[in-house]
This record gives structure tokens, C-alpha cells and sequence, in this order.
């Protein structure tokens, strides 16, 4: 029970946070990050009402998603950097894929969709500090990216995934 518990304590924060910005808890919704987490643990956080799940690696999220099944209600993310060749684990499977980050992805992913007749939604990936070590559309190019973007018919673009810098406080 001790993942039911957790869950409670960061639903209860979001709560708090929500009350003190004068915002409704219901427009939040929280996304668990289940990389390298077993199913069994998913599959646990189901159970307490959990349904979005945030992965990394497209393989492990293939691998959980046919482990877990489509019947269980559960929203999957992608989160971490992904290779155009991991394209087709990922669309028709996420509900959005939150590393955008560069024209020759936003293209695989159009693809993608394009052929399983869907709209795959994502939010461009920005390096709001322009770190080179760090993934993202720095932000001189972000304006020319996200039209190329909204140019693409089977993608929607739903907003940003800011990274802030490694030093400053965000």
C-alpha cells in the first residue's frame, strides 16, 4: 500500500497548491514517472486511481503497454529523448509525446500518425538556456520550428516543455 499512500500525499499537495493559487485540482492532471518501475507497481498505482504514466525508453513503454493492456484505462506519456527509429513504438500507443524536439522527429512522427490515420499530440521540447548537453529547440529557433510543426496535418502541437538552466533557479 505504500504506493496508494504516496499517491495520496502528492494528490493532497496538488490540492494545497491548487487552493493556494485559486485553481481548480481537477484541471491538474498528474502524470507518475514509471521508468524503470514494474508493472506490478503500475498495475498498483491503477488500483489507487493513478492513469497517467509517464516513459523514457520507447522500448519499455512498449513493453509495459502490452504487459499492462488497453482495457485498464491507463494514459501513457512519452517523456524522454526519442530516436526517429522508436517512432513506431510510441505514436498510436501515447497520448503525448512531450520531447518534440527537432524537424526531422516532428516529420517521423507525422508519418507515423499519418499511416494509423490519427493525430498524435506533442509539445515541443525547449532548452529555455540554450545548454548544449541538454535536448530541446533552443529558443532563437522556436518560432520557425512550431510552424513547421502546425504545417504537419496528423500532429498538434498542445504547448511547451520548458527545460530550465542547470544553475539559475527556474
Amino acid at each position: 500500500m505504500g504506493i496508494a499512500r504516496n499517491l495520496a500525499g502528492v494528490r493532497e499537495r496538488i490540492a494545497r497548491a491548487c487552493e493556494r493559487a485559486g485553481r481548480d485540482p481537477a484541471s491538474v492532471k498528474l502524470v507518475a514517472v514509471s521508468k524503470v518501475q514494474s508493472a506490478e507497481a503500475i498495475r498498483e498505482a491503477l488500483e489507487a486511481g493513478q492513469r497517467a504514466f509517464g516513459e523514457n525508453y520507447a522500448q519499455e513503454l512498449r513493453e509495459k503497454a502490452e504487459a499492462i493492456g488497453e482495457s485498464s484505462g491507463i494514459e501513457w506519456h512519452f517523456l524522454g529523448t526519442l530516436q526517429t527509429n522508436k517512432v513506431k513504438m510510441v505514436v498510436g500507443r501515447v497520448a503525448l509525446v512531450h520531447t518534440c524536439d527537432r524537424p526531422s522527429l516532428a516529420q517521423e512522427l507525422n508519418k507515423r500518425a499519418a499511416a494509423l490515420g490519427t493525430v498524435q499530440r506533442v509539445l515541443v521540447e525547449v532548452n529555455l538556456a540554450s545548454e548544449p548537453q541538454k535536448g530541446g529547440i533552443v529558443p532563437g529557433d522556436l518560432g520557425p520550428f512550431v510552424d513547421a510543426v502546425r504545417r504537419l496535418p496528423s500532429l498538434r502541437c498542445e504547448g511547451f516543455m520548458c527545460i530550465p538552466p542547470a544553475e539559475d533557479d527556474p
